[in-house]
């Protein structure tokens, strides 16, 4: 079998501009033709395939998408395709797309700027009257920004109301926890008005007297105001969306002519969002206003019918049983409105000119594996519902945003959108923010070094990155502070100071003169990446419905942040799935989940999953576990299922229906679960970091489209390295692909006797490895843990007391047996598939006691100190073996029994974690995967087994 072709080995050597690194080219002034022509050659050099020129708050407003500005961009283009680089459009000033740098909203167009509903809830007096006020607003993302961003945002420096609007009063009675009864509930906005209102705030009052609602404790009034001074626009309004398109993208597209859909490839958005507005009265469920716009918001009313009120209220507080229907209801539509009016419309106006869509929006778990917190606002669901899956239906190629240099689940969660669409991988914008106590996020990080760029950067990769977008590439680096050093307030130079804009600008930091060999090494690691599928082991359910009905204060941000990082550490192949895919899912002969896209999953998550938004993903839920597929849940089961009755959902899938051993109502510790996971997955091939201590290892495995495995391996410490894979193959061909020069082949340690189905690799620090392993040889079995099916009974050589099931991972004393210190017998069945030709050995990750090993009746193995792997030989058998585990521990639960001497509990006893049954070939050993053997490099040959160049791993 070939395992590459002249042509995939040329996009290695020589990547193309969609995988080697781009830049954002941060404009801080308009800069002159010769600086253009300087910097444009500058990037090329440094590695750079493609730029977005971004101009940035230290350029003149006015001088945005001016004549001038137009004109340099026009020579940029033309200067880029003389490189034969690539541009994208960003299409903003600053950030926040939308606005176009006021331009939306000027001459005439004030009906386009944001508008924003609040709510205000009073006590009803003993006359029947109520009143409120809504006073004390400010823009919470906006104030981070300091005086620079509200002089940007607002014009003149701070936001100023018009058109206040009473869009609904409901009066209702309260039950002991504050929530509103919900049959008492009652619109009264017809005995409602507004009694004052200014660009500050607003006043309004009810009269409540008339017998049919006197009685009612509370009221809450719900307005809409625009903000008169915002350059921010209506997101909701598909009219804003086009005339944004009118005076923000016809202008680059007249600008660039010819170069558009050729040079000019495509067009960025970046963190599109109506401001968070906080106020005083503000003690609702969500932290900020909620967009609006009058005729949608008439249209939910005519088809929520009289539901409307209650549907505007849940928004304010909880009504008890029917709240979760609601605001799912409310916040699908709210989510689908804003995607469609905005993302649908400049998708359309892209694809009307031969470009792609790509951009990002604003992220809650930028930074964090938790998809709660937030660092824009405290709660977004206010900002397009965080219908990531429905906003990148728009998208050609995703875009995500990740702050700093540590691993997060940004690309992850950008890979796993894309892939819900028929695409994969994503483009991450890269950026740092200071967080040194007293400092502003906006200083950026100039400590930034080029191995911890890198480290990121292959991170990324790692979890689905295909390209990085760095910020920035800088035009200048602007001055020193005008303050007192270190004893003066710098905070006014923030963002328009060019050097505190979110440093570093990587072509001012002294080490960028290295940055190409960086910059290689990442085109060629996503044109490796490039070349092969994921394996989808397992499927992480997102709670979009849950996030609408409780918001970023329900646990299940912690849930996922648990299962994802905890999944990409221990190199488990797995995809965030969208719900709608869910429902619209089938079960394949294999009992796994295949979703509408064609992707089939043997493992689904539910990460604090409380509710559920269509019935069908019950459904489809239930056929998986009748048909063998493996559910895990943390947080317990679904409760509720939007639109049905409480009890729908455990009624469906509770107790036998789903294993109660997989489903945990807490937050349980990783390695409970990892044994479930790897045991239901049985991963192929399956990597092992032999030298855990030494710091983490990134795995990255799939298939590529001729059946053979890749693997990419970073190791992300500095230290070396031992790394065993399990091919699951009797002999294979290794093929080694050089990131650092670009050449392929076998190495020289491996070249014409190929690797047996076990390897083991010596890594340097830092070291990334491209492996494609090409099988030739019959199957061979690989590790299997052991998490499930074992029995237990303390053993008194009689076998008289029936064994009971019992869970490997936590000690037989907190089981039900919490004085037992005699024997205690595990007793595990497994099938072998392949015929008994290997030598087998069994791994106890840990074992209090020591531990006798029978094998289908015989004793095979003792370990009275268990340290390493238990030989076992050829004792399993080809078909079904019972495995026996006689375990004697320490004695101190029965003589400290009954007395205060054990302070913290009984001792541990037996397994505290999942056996592994390994196979024992002998592995090959390869202390080098990039020795050049006789020195030949790529050029040498073409039969697809070149030799590699030795490098140092850090570049």
């Amino acid at each position: 079998m070939n395992a590459y072709d002249s042509r995939e080995r040329a996009e290695f050597m020589h990547p193309g501009a969609w995988n080697a690194p781009a830049t954002y080219w941060f404009w801080h002034r308009i800069p002159t033709e010769d600086e253009i022509d300087h910097q444009i050659r500058q990037m090329d050099e440094a590695g750079y395939r493609s730029f977005q020129i971004q101009a940035r708050m230290s350029m003149p407003l006015a001088d945005y998408l001016g004549d001038d500005y137009l004109r340099m961009c026009r020579h940029a283009a033309d200067v880029a395709r003389s490189h034969g680089m690539m541009i994208g459009i960003y299409d903003e000033y600053n950030w926040l797309s939308g606005h176009a740098g006021g331009r939306v909203v000027a001459d005439g167009h004030d009906d386009l700027r944001e508008r924003h509903l609040f709510h205000v809830t009073a006590d009803v007096d003993d006359r029947g009257h109520v009143e409120g006020a809504i006073d004390g607003i400010h823009a919470v993302d906006v104030d981070y920004l300091l005086q620079q961003g509200r002089d940007w945002v607002f014009e003149g420096g701070r936001p100023q109301w018009d058109q206040w609007r009473l869009v609904a009063a409901v009066a209702y009675d309260v039950d002991d926890s504050g929530a509103a009864k919900a049959p008492t509930i009652l619109d009264v906005t017809d005995r409602a008005r507004l009694t004052s209102a200014d660009s500050d705030g607003c006043a309004a009052e009810a009269d409540l007297t008339d017998g049919t609602v006197y009685g009612r404790r509370k009221a809450t009034f719900l307005v809409a105001a625009r903000c008169a001074t915002s350059r921010m626009i209506n997101y909701l309004d598909p009219a804003a969306a086009r005339r944004f398109t009118e005076v923000g993208y016809e202008p680059y597209a007249r600008a660039f002519g010819e170069h558009l859909g050729t040079t000019v490839a495509y067009v960025f958005f970046d963190q599109p969002h109506a401001c968070f507005f906080d106020w005083t009265q503000n003690d609702g469920t969500t932290a900020s206003t909620l967009m609006y716009d009058e005729r949608f918001y008439d249209r939910l009313a005519r088809e929520a019918g009289e539901r409307w009120p209650r549907i505007l209220l849940s928004w304010v507080t909880d009504l008890g049983d029917g709240t979760t229907d609601d605001r799912v209801w409310f916040y699908e539509r709210y989510a689908r409105q804003g995607i469609d009016a905005f993302f649908g419309t400049i998708g359309a106006w892209c694809h009307g000119h031969g470009i792609k869509l790509c951009g990002h929006e604003v992220l809650s778990h930028v930074s964090s594996w938790d998809p709660t917190s937030t660092i824009i606002a405290d709660d977004p669901r206010t900002n397009f519902g965080l219908d990531y899956f429905g906003i990148d239906a728009w998208r050609d190629i995703t875009g995500v945003d990740a702050r700093n240099d540590h691993p997060q689940l940004s690309a992850k969660f950008g890979d796993s959108v894309a892939r819900s669409h028929g695409r994969g991988g994503c483009i991450v914008e890269q950026y740092f923010g200071r967080v040194v106590p007293g400092s502003h996020f906006a200083a950026g990080w100039w400590e930034l070094t080029l191995d911890q760029l890198r480290s990121q950067t292959m991170r990324h990769h790692v979890l689905g990155m295909r390209q990085l977008l760095m910020h920035a590439f800088w035009l200048t680096d602007g001055h020193g502070p005008a303050g007192d050093g270190v004893r003066g307030d710098d905070s006014a130079e923030m963002f328009v100071n060019p050097r505190f804009d979110f440093a570093p600008g990587v072509n001012y930091e002294p080490w960028f003169r290295f940055h190409r060999r960086f910059a290689d090494e990442s085109a060629r690691v996503s044109v490796f990446l490039d070349g092969c599928e994921p394996l989808n082991e397992v499927a992480v359910l997102y709670p979009l419905a849950t996030d609408w009905a409780y918001g970023p204060k329900h646990g299940f941000g912690r849930h996922m942040a648990l299962w994802c990082e905890n999944l990409a550490r221990d190199g488990i192949d797995y995809a965030i799935i969208d719900e709608r895919d869910l429902a619209r899912g089938t079960v394949d002969r294999s009992g796994r989940l295949r979703l509408p896209d064609g992707r089939a999953f043997p493992v689904l998550v539910l990460p604090g999953v409380q509710v559920l938004g269509d019935e069908r993903s019950v459904d489809v839920i239930e056929r998986f576990v009748d048909a063998g597929g493996t559910l895990l849940a943390t947080g317990g089961l679904p409760e509720e299922v939007a639109g049905r009755h409480g009890g729908f959902v455990p009624g469906r899938l509770g107790n036998p229906m789903v294993e109660s051993r997989l489903v945990h109502g807490g937050l349980p510790q990783w390695h409970r679960l990892a044994a479930d996971v790897m045991e239901a997955v049985r991963p192929r091939p399956r990597v092992a970091d032999m030298t855990p201590e030494s710091g983490q290892l990134w795995i990255r495995r799939g298939r590529d489209r001729r059946g053979c495995q890749r693997i990419m391996l970073f190791n992300d410490s500095d230290r070396d390295k031992t790394t065993f894979i399990e091919t699951g193959a009797g002999h294979a061909r290794l093929i080694a692909w050089n990131p650092l020069d670009g050449t392929v082949g076998e190495p020289a340690e491996t070249r014409g006797r190929g690797v047996g189905p076990r390897i083991e690799l010596r890594m340097r620090p830092h070291q990334v490895m491209l492996l494609q392993i090409v099988p030739d040889g019959a199957a061979a079995p690989t590790s299997m843990t052991l998490s499930s099916g074992w029995r237990f009974t303390p053993y008194d050589g009689t076998e008289m007391t029936r064994p009971m099931p019992i869970d490997p991972t936590i000690g037989w004393e907190r089981q039900g047996y919490p004085t037992f210190c005699g024997t205690g017998r595990y007793i595990r069945d497994i099938v072998v598939d392949e015929s008994p030709v290997h030598d087998w050995a069994l791994i106890l990750p840990k074992v209090k006691g020591s531990v006798a090993v029978r094998i289908n009746g015989r004793r095979v193995a003792e370990a009275p100190w268990p340290a390493g792997p238990i030989p076992l030989g050829h004792t399993l058998e080809a078909g079904a073996n019972r495995i026996i585990l006689d375990i004697l521990p320490s004695a101190a639960n029965r003589y400290y029994a009954g007395t205060s001497q054990q302070g913290d509990g009984p001792a541990p006893c037996g397994l505290l974690a999942a056996p592994i049954l390994v196979p024992n070939d002998d592995a090959t050993y390869i202390a080098d995967v990039t020795d050049m053997g006789r020195g030949r490099t790529a050029s040498d040959n073409d039969d697809g087994r070149t030799m590699l160049t030795s490098d140092d791993g850090r570049g």
